[in-house]
């Protein structure tokens, strides 16, 4: 699970499955993929209510997932936090489940409290 934040841009990135058991039966995966589809709809909200700059790209697939946007700098603030939500869940996930989820942070937020 990666978390990416530039100066407007702000991305959500998953890759594989968590192997914690069969897929359609392991629900650390699961887990993983409601926190994407949670947030993909939010961002799609989002767009369909003018807060975003650009149309989202959203990617939603068997072991892959990709949910980024650009928000208008008014609604900014509001992209963030939704993100930042999901960044809590994966981030229980990983404590709760450290072989099977990792967490990685690039960008703004990350370089200003050196996580």
């Amino acid at each position: 699970v990666t978390f990416k934040e530039t100066k407007n841009r702000l991305t959500l990135e998953l890759e594989g499955h968590a192997g914690q058991a069969d897929i359609g039966h392991d629900i650390v995966c699961s887990s993983c993929s409601i926190l994407a589809y949670t947030l993909a709809q939010i961002v799609k909200d989002c767009e369909a209510c003018d807060k975003l700059k650009t149309y989202p790209t959203i990617v939603l697939e068997k072991g892959e997932a990709v949910v980024s946007c650009e928000p208008k700098e008014e609604a900014y603030a509001e992209v963030r936090y939704a993100f930042y939500v999901a960044k809590v869940g994966y981030t229980l996930l990983a404590y709760n489940y450290p072989q099977f989820v990792e967490v990685k942070i690039i960008g703004t937020e990350n370089e200003k409290n050196n996580d």
